[in-house]
């Protein structure tokens, strides 16, 4: 008995091995029907709606990737089901915004009214190559699965059927809890947004970013172009937090009142109602402009979290540009910083967008106004002038005093002997040395402030002149401007008395070249208001020198 069934085990392991090896090559139908179900390829970011695409956009159907992504976290039965990407466009006459069901991210925000080259409106959304990150508005958490899930799962649309108000919904069930976004616009840069996830526990943050806006090439060149800097309103106060010295994690606590990134024409930032506290992070995202079989380079971009509270974050999302008007009309005016002089910069460009009313040119407009600058200047300067020539005829008084102390270098006795007889000297020829330093000082504040002006102002951006000049705001592309502003300057050095010796006058005729090498990069709107400055002190002083013996001041000498 125990022999018999000795027997038939071994005769059972015999036959259990030989249906193992033979049977995949004898029924291999069988053998597949066995097999489990291979899930589904994940889609991959590539297959987001392009940015560039407009009106509602609807791809092949594909299969549901939630199921490779993770196949313990499939949607809910219950809830109706995406089963194909949709762009949701919505147009505004200031803005054309593009979301995609994929994520319910915002995967487009262009100004209409604010062309760039080519004829495409500014795009606000910065580009990036595939497989990259995730667009404003994606979910962040410590659960990557998740994180997968509910940023690349296919979303349910609901639209309301209110013109007036446009308002798009998402929503997407997982068994961890059901995520809600919900965007509403009114014809403005500022639009409400809502994030609810409900029955989750898993504490979690929406994003903005990585970045703002892909730069024009010429930007790019543009040394004083800066881009994608962070900025949070802590106590009532901006601060801007530079990208190039962002950490790579960094926690703001509290919920902030404002929080976003910037350039120096754009915005994009959040104001919540309910949140919690802003997060900032430092990501490499890939460059889009490598060439094939090339390793991409990477570039640093801020990215900026705002932390749900309670399961929701929500409040109000500005894309627009840093428009005095308009960022004053939504309360964002103190991000508009034009420097130190920046009360000087918003009266000059106050008086550059009235002058272009009329000149309908804001190259002329630049002229315009730095003739009017020049006369108001025109009396400090006058007064320079005839302090210089009447320095110039008491020179060999002047040279006399210096060569009786010549001596005396070292004693400070002797030294402040020579410098009263200096001042009397003065006194008595009605000169006062510091007049000649005056305009100069005065038109430091106004430089910096053109300067501040023109590489802030939205309204100069790409603000055509004549000829080569098509943009006030970027440099002389053929630093045609710089040179001429060079040979001007090195004109009017050659005019102006002084009473400097000849080995000094020599340095100073270097200052052209030294001014010239620094301003060739500079704005050409810039250029061009030192060039016309150089040009009306060059007349000024060819008509004092010619009639200067007919002038009241000489007779009063």
């Amino acid at each position: 008995m125990e022999k018999r069934l000795f027997v038939a085990v071994l005769v059972s392991i015999a036959f259990l091995w030989a249906w193992q090896a033979l049977a995949p090559r004898l029924f291999p139908e069988l053998v597949k029907l066995e097999k489990p179900p291979v899930p589904v390829a994940a889609s991959k970011p590539s297959e987001i709606p392009s940015q560039q695409s407009s009106g509602t956009v609807k791809a092949q159907p594909v299969a549901p990737s939630v199921a490779a992504l993770n196949p313990a976290l499939t949607p809910v039965v219950s809830l109706e089901a995406a089963t194909e990407p949709v762009n949701v466009s919505v147009v505004e006459p200031v803005f054309t915004a593009i979301l995609s069901n994929r994520g319910a991210q915002l995967v487009s925000f262009r100004l209409t009214q604010f062309p760039e080259t080519k004829g495409q409106a500014v795009e606000l959304v910065k580009s990036r190559p595939p497989d990259s990150g995730d667009f404003p508005f994606a979910i962040v958490s410590s659960d990557a699965a998740w994180n997968r899930l509910v940023n690349h799962s296919l979303y349910v649309v609901r639209e309301s059927e209110d013109k007036s108000v446009r308002t798009v919904e998402f929503r997407l069930g997982t068994p961890q809890g059901l995520v809600v976004k919900t965007f509403r616009f009114i014809n403005d840069y500022e639009f409400d947004f809502s994030v609810v996830v409900t029955g989750n526990t898993t504490p979690y943050r929406i994003s903005l970013g990585p970045g703002i806006r892909t730069l024009r090439p010429e930007e790019k060149d543009n040394q004083f172009t800066v881009t994608g800097n962070g900025l949070i309103d802590r106590g009532g106060k901006i601060e801007v937090i530079p990208r190039e010295k962002a950490k790579r994690f960094e926690i703001f606590e509290g919920m902030p009142p404002l929080v976003g990134i910037q350039d120096n024409y754009f915005l994009s930032v959040l104001r919540p109602s309910k949140g919690g506290s802003a997060t900032f992070g430092v990501v490499n995202l890939p460059s889009n402009g490598s060439k094939p079989g090339e390793k991409p380079e990477t570039r640093p971009d801020l990215v900026i979290g705002l932390n749900a509270v309670g399961g929701e974050v929500s409040g109000k999302a500005f894309f627009g540009p840093k428009d005095a008007a308009v960022l004053e009309s939504h309360g964002l005016e103190q991000t508009l910083d034009f420097g130190f002089f920046g009360i000087i910069s918003r009266f000059l460009l106050s008086a550059l967008i009235w002058i272009n009313t009329f000149t309908h040119n804001f190259g002329w407009s630049i002229v315009v106004l730095t003739i009017i600058i020049k006369i108001l200047l025109y009396p400090l300067q006058h007064k320079s002038i005839v302090s210089m020539k009447k320095m110039q005829k008491v020179q060999p008084k002047m040279n006399a005093i210096r060569e009786r102390y010549k001596k005396a270098k070292t004693d400070v006795e002797q030294r402040q002997k020579m410098n009263m007889e200096m001042m009397k000297l003065y006194q008595v020829e009605g000169i006062s040395p510091m007049s000649g330093c005056l305009p100069i000082l005065l038109q430091i504040p106004i430089l910096w402030a053109f300067y501040g002006l023109l590489s802030h102002a939205i309204q100069l951006r790409g603000a055509d002149f004549m000829l080569w000049i098509n943009d006030l705001s970027a440099k002389d592309p053929y630093y045609i401007t710089p040179i001429l502003m060079t040979a001007t300057m090195f004109f009017q050095q050659l005019i102006t008395p002084t009473t400097v010796d000849p080995a000094q006058r020599r340095i100073f005729l270097m200052m052209p070249i030294i001014f010239g090498w620094f301003f060739k990069e500079f704005p050409s709107g810039l250029v061009l208001y030192w060039l016309v400055q150089n040009i009306l002190s060059i007349a000024q002083q060819l008509i004092m020198n010619k009639y200067w013996k007919d002038h009241p001041e000489e007779v009063k000498a």
